[in-house]
């Protein structure tokens, strides 16, 4: 599995092995793989480096791929192109040459906005210039050079989560960075908008499912529901006991200021919350149907509210101390 000290790979990880099997993690050198280890066996290569893959990961049945740049920010643009398409064909072609099946996680931005009485599912025919924000771009191009690979010799099925929440996550994901300020009082007011979110161990069961029931060029939505960024922040608040927040901006001031946002984040070297990206996205469709998933492969997403309590609930005990009755962020934002 590349990508296993992610988020996502780190419970995949554990699901795999208590499913019974044998798990094999691929891992940069310098990581942290401790959560990990007792799961699995550690090699270390990049995606991006063919040789390292023809020496480390061959000799496999399935090889999982969910290593990836997942940015809402437009930094880092040439890395993300290299790692996201890049690291993703070298993978693809080193399973083709050595007959290896291949799961790669592709995510719902790779799929055309329809406007806000359609639901989207999935398709087979991917276009980058369809796509807004450049993490979508390189993921639909990704999937697409994927799912072209299928007629000519590659095993390989496709899964599109929507945004990932819930606990276990080892560095702060946008979400997290998210509760942090919420509690920490960094963020004194929010905006319109709502967002599909599912819990990291429901898409971790998810690509379970696809390995148990192989069907090549195949891909799933792995979506969970439909949420506001007001019912959202109550649901935070809930679980922690942190008042809700009173001052709701309009969409045209945010919208209006967010061509600065990164700028103001990168200043302070803390993971953004929103950019003008992030923010057309909270505006965009984004009810995208888990119903073939739900039917071929058995997925089933949880509450949200357990979803959110739990994920809290790990911030608040891994990212945030309480200091004079005031909480404090833990550790430094992710830049």
């Amino acid at each position: 599995m590349t990508g296993a000290t992610g988020y996502l790979g780190t419970v995949l990880v554990k699901t795999l092995h208590d499913a019974g099997y044998p798990v094999t993690s691929l891992a940069i050198p310098g990581d942290d793989v401790s959560y990990i280890a007792p799961y699995s066996e550690i090699r270390y290569a990049d995606v991006c480096d063919a040789k390292a893959l023809e020496r480390e990961a061959t000799g496999f049945d399935i090889i999982v791929h969910l290593a990836g740049i997942v940015e809402i920010s437009t930094r880092n643009r040439a890395k993300m192109r290299r790692v996201n398409i890049g690291g993703t064909v070298n993978v693809a072609e080193l399973c083709r040459k050595h007959g290896m099946k291949m799961i790669y996680c592709s995510s719902v931005h790779a799929i055309p906005c329809l406007s806000d009485d359609e639901t989207m599912s999935e398709i087979s025919d991917f276009d980058a210039d369809k796509i807004k924000g450049l993490y979508g771009k390189t993921k639909a191009e990704a999937t697409k050079r994927i799912l072209e690979m299928t007629h000519d010799g590659l095993d390989a099925m496709v899964a599109y989560p929507s945004g990932i929440i819930g606990p276990n996550e080892r560095r702060r994901s946008n979400i997290g960075q998210l509760i942090v300020d919420f509690l920490c009082g960094g963020l004194t007011a929010y905006l319109d908008g709502q967002y599909n979110f599912v819990d990291v161990r429901d898409v971790a069961a998810g690509i379970l499912g696809m390995i148990e029931n192989w069907a090549s060029g195949e891909g799933y939505i792995l979506s969970g529901h439909v949420v506001s960024v007001e019912q959202l922040l109550r649901e935070i608040a809930g679980a922690s006991g942190h008042k809700m927040l009173r001052v709701k901006l309009p969409y045209w001031f945010i919208y209006g200021v967010s061509y600065l946002a990164e700028l103001y984040y990168f200043i302070l070297r803390k993971k953004p919350l929103f950019t003008h990206y992030s923010i057309q996205t909270l505006r965009s469709n984004c009810n995208f149907s888990n119903r073939k998933a739900r039917e071929r492969i058995g997925f089933t997403p949880r509450p949200l509210q357990e979803s959110l309590s739990e994920m809290t609930q790990w911030i608040m005990t891994h990212f945030i101390t309480k200091r004079k009755g005031k909480y404090i962020p833990l550790l430094p934002p992710v830049p």
